[in-house]
């Protein structure tokens, strides 16, 4: 990971294990999946990168806005910086990344198929899905349960058989507080969203705390290590800064 809070509690990255990252909606899932994309290939690595919620040109632009520490899909943002420095960054990365170009809900088994082509044919090490539930969407018949659960075992199965790291986005169920998670309360195992096939079939699940509305620290992020198959070793990792002038996440500088 490029925390290195995250590696001390979880000695890094592998191959052939399946992380979950859950958190509220807008705290900043799709962020941190795209800093450790983008780690990974200047780590020279080769990355499978879908987002079922967003475009291609938004995944490509949410990479690049890390390469050059602003975030260029703000219009006025994107106008202060030269095209051939945007360029230059994209040629860095371009042969490392492959996309999925479909933009919402996607039939389970083309999923599957997408990622076994990129793994096999494309060879990616590192596969990112955001979100498992837009993928279950796309399916007509059966109870959100036993969808996710049959879409988790299918993935556990793929990162076994290809021997790649997989990246899985999930959302958290409403729970009974007065509190919600978009307001920074704290993540459990229990409140993953549909099925706790996501928790059991992960090696790790990375949760996420923000107050989005805290006039003080709604840019504080917490990382939290709900499971952790490797060493068993849990909890609070860090808190992570995110930084709206140059849309990073920093490890704990709060000066940054």
């Amino acid at each position: 990971y490029p925390f290195e809070c995250l590696n001390a509690k979880t000695h890094g990255l592998r191959k052939g294990e399946l992380v979950t990252v859950t958190a509220g909606s807008g705290v900043g899932k799709s962020s941190f999946c795209r800093h450790i994309a983008l780690s990974l290939l200047e780590q020279k690595y080769t990355v499978g990168y879908i987002a079922l919620e967003e475009s291609v040109k938004r995944s490509v632009r949410g990479l690049i806005s890390l390469a050059v520490n602003k975030p260029i899909h703000i219009p006025e943002v994107r106008k202060s910086i030269p095209t051939e420095e945007l360029i230059a960054e994209w040629e860095k990365i371009k042969d490392k990344v492959c996309f999925y170009d479909h933009f919402g809900s996607s039939d389970s088994e083309d999923l599957l198929n997408r990622i076994r082509f990129m793994v096999q044919g494309l060879n990616c090490k590192f596969i990112f899905l955001d979100h498992i539930s837009i993928v279950i969407s796309g399916i007509s018949e059966g109870d959100e349960r036993r969808l996710i659960d049959n879409t988790m075992t299918n993935l556990r199965k793929l990162v076994e058989e290809l021997n790649c790291g997989m990246f899985v986005v999930s959302h958290l169920k409403r729970v009974d507080s007065k509190t919600g998670h978009e307001d920074g309360l704290q993540t459990s195992l229990s409140h993953l969203r549909g099925s706790h096939s996501l928790a059991q079939l992960s090696d790790a699940v990375i949760g996420f705390e923000r107050n989005q509305q805290s006039e003080t620290d709604s840019n504080i992020m917490t990382a939290r290590v709900l499971k952790n198959r490797f060493t068993g070793e849990t909890g609070v990792a860090c808190d992570l800064i995110w930084n709206k002038d140059t849309g990073r996440l920093s490890e704990g500088n709060f000066d940054e």
